[in-house]
């Protein structure tokens, strides 16, 4: 069974909290070292493992999911405990990305698009398009009161016009939603403080690389290259770093889209 790709703003925080965890491990070396070696030698140690730790997670490309036996037994915990659209979002994402079921993660959360939850439709609509259907994306966004306000509805709706080729649509709505992440934020997920923290930087920094991918189409390369830098200086791992659009982004667009 083919595995999901997980978005890139999610893997930014799995392999920044990689990093931070062989980080902690250098820093108890280090510790050590200073007691039995002195500080000399424990600067050298500390400098190469941060340096050692910087490389593994820029080269960890892949997180192993949790077993599904586990999942499935939190899943089932957390929607009898929680029936919110935050739950009910998070119930559906595991679906589709642990157990691969994108028909039964969509039927669920199409059930509950009549609570305007901004996080629940973004979902909803983050698995169409990984399912090549951008139109009914466009549909289901505009059909929400949030649509024009949340900047994850409106970097949403932006991919799906990038993806059908609607290039100065998409750029509108990418700005706009820049504007909204610095004024207003995003939607709180229920993640940790640091979670939610590196989630907006990489949202961020995924906004700027879209806006590139929509400027590279256009030839207009002193903008993409102005957005794929401001991009990447969000972003920690230079393994995410962006300086043309992806195979995506082409691929999308000369290919029948499904609807």
């Amino acid at each position: 069974m083919q595995e999901v790709q997980i978005d890139r703003e999610v893997l930014y925080v799995q392999k920044i909290h990689f990093f931070m965890f062989l980080a902690t491990i250098t820093l108890f070396v280090f510790t050590a070292a200073i007691g039995i070696f002195g500080i000399n030698i424990g600067l050298i140690v500390l400098s190469s493992g941060l340096i050692i730790s910087y490389m593994a997670m820029v080269q960890k490309k892949h997180f192993s999911p949790p077993k599904r036996k586990v999942t499935a037994q939190r899943m089932a915990h957390s929607i009898a405990q929680d029936t919110s659209p935050l739950s009910l979002s998070c119930f559906a994402s595991q679906l589709y990305y642990y157990f691969h079921e994108p028909t039964q993660a969509i039927s669920l959360l199409e059930k509950f698009l009549g609570s305007q939850d901004p996080l629940l439709c973004t979902t909803l609509c983050d698995i169409l398009l990984k399912e090549g259907r951008p139109i009914p994306v466009l549909y289901i966004i505009r059909d929400n009161p949030n649509a024009l306000f949340d900047p994850l509805m409106l970097a949403t709706q932006g991919v799906a016009l990038l993806k059908i080729g609607k290039i100065p649509e998409a750029i509108k709505l990418f700005e706009r939603s820049l504007h909204a992440a610095k004024t207003k934020g995003f939607p709180n997920n229920g993640s940790p403080w640091l979670t939610r923290k590196l989630l907006s930087l990489g949202y961020i920094a995924g906004i700027h690389h879209n806006l590139g991918d929509c400027y590279f189409t256009l030839k207009n390369l002193k903008q993409a290259n102005y957005h794929y830098k401001a991009g990447n200086l969000l972003l920690f791992d230079i393994s995410l770093w962006r300086y043309y659009p992806s195979q995506s982004v082409y691929s999308t667009q000369n290919h029948n889209i499904s609807c």
